[in-house]
């Protein structure tokens, strides 16, 4: 009876296997020999044990569970259904002090005990009352009226001082799409470590002792190189402009970067919009502190990782006909008034140039995928490999990398 169930998690993406699907018969089997009977709740969590090993999988179980076990959970759904529909067309009314003074009040561990039985008995529709689950009143249960510790059931939240809403899933914020925090980003960046033998051969004592015993006394030397991580990294941010609401995040990948000290070599850049002949050391980006491209083909091989970070969105001007001296010249207008030879490259055509030294390159941007449809982000994505600046796209990133 319960293959069904295995089957929809499995194809909800949760990754089920066999053998622990099997786990679940044997503990089911095993408390039937008990007097008391398994609760729904009890099934649930036990359930959930057995099946699923990852937090972040916890918000596809719940719609799975609901939708498989729908039969166990509809006690009194016809009447459910109709008080959701009455709450959605209540028309309110302001409460006077007197009400709000009034207000029921419920000990916090009684309010899900009371929503249950109040679910059980009510059998209309109640708008401005306090006590039934209704609008606009004072009840401890409904919305759009006022209660310091009740539960929001239905609406929207209008003086956000319900302690729950119900039906509300608690587990999204598992999910992989979730912000990004700093100990996240760096347990990716860690996975991106690649460990080679290198240096000269040293004794290694412990293995040599051991063989030597094996050997009933025949001394037989061990060696061993250490082994050390080549990866090079370069970390390419995008300051300013539209990236400013993205401040923090950016940040928060920039630090985990500099506290992941286990790169052969780790240097962080940035520019702005789209980067023409050079990146800059600081975020400024004063000329002073510019790293022109000829210079990091020299210094970095082409096995180095690439990380851009940045939205990818400009005016298309900006990415197909803007180049170094034009962008320059602008810059200086005000002291320049001769036009500069305009022979360098478009920006298009530098992240060309750039992604055909350093073959493996990712694009993190931070905006909603809506936008990425757009001409100069589809454009980007059409040379650099583009991913979410979330959990998940961070880590289908760094996989690509890999």
């Amino acid at each position: 009876m319960f293959l069904p169930f295995f089957y929809q998690l499995r194809s909800k993406g949760i990754p089920v296997s066999t053998s622990e699907y099997l786990d679940l018969l044997k503990v089911l089997q095993s408390l039937t020999t008990k007097e008391d009977a398994v609760t729904v709740e009890q099934f649930y969590h036990l359930a959930r044990n057995c099946l699923v090993k990852d937090v972040k999988h916890f918000d596809n179980y719940d719609l799975v569970f609901a939708q498989i076990f729908e039969g166990l959970l509809a006690q009194g759904s016809e009447f459910k259904s109709q008080l959701m529909d009455w709450l959605q067309e209540a028309k309110l009314k302001e409460l006077s002090e007197e009400q709000i003074f009034n207000a029921q009040s419920i000990a916090e561990n009684d309010l899900i005990k009371e929503l249950l039985h109040r679910l059980e008995t009510q059998t209309e529709r109640h708008d401005g009352g306090n006590h039934w689950i209704g609008t606009g009143g004072t009840s401890a249960f409904g919305h759009s009226g006022y209660n310091k510790a009740g539960i929001r059931v239905g609406g929207e939240s209008k003086r956000r001082s319900a302690l729950a809403v119900a039906g509300e899933r608690k587990f999204q914020n598992y999910r992989h799409d979730t912000t990004l925090n700093l100990r996240q980003i760096k347990l990716a960046l860690k996975s991106l470590r690649q460990f080679k033998k290198s240096g000269p051969p040293k004794l290694d004592m412990k293995r040599t002792i051991r063989r030597s015993c094996d050997l009933g006394g025949e001394i037989e030397l061990i060696y061993r190189q250490s082994r050390k991580n080549n990866l090079r990294l370069l970390l390419l941010m995008d300051v300013g402009g539209s990236m400013t609401p993205f401040t923090h995040l950016v940040n928060q990948l920039f630090s985990a970067a500099h506290q992941v000290q286990h790169f052969k070599e780790f240097q962080a850049l940035y520019f702005h919009n789209i980067f023409y002949d050079c990146f800059y050391t600081d975020a400024s980006l004063s000329r002073q502190s510019a790293v022109p491209l000829e210079k990091l083909f020299s210094h970095f091989p082409s096995t180095t990782r690439v990380i851009f970070v940045g939205d990818a969105y400009m005016a298309p001007y900006e990415l197909f006909q803007m180049t170094a001296e034009k962008r320059d010249f602008y810059r200086h207008l005000f002291f320049d008034d001769t036009s500069p030879e305009l022979a360098s490259p478009t920006a298009y055509e530098s992240l060309q140039i750039f992604t055909r030294h350093f073959e493996n390159c990712i694009w993190l941007n931070p905006e909603n995928t809506r936008l990425w449809r757009e001409m100069t982000i589809a454009k980007i994505r059409e040379i650099v490999p583009m991913f979410e600046l979330s959990l998940d796209g961070l880590e289908r990133g760094i996989q690509r990398l890999r």
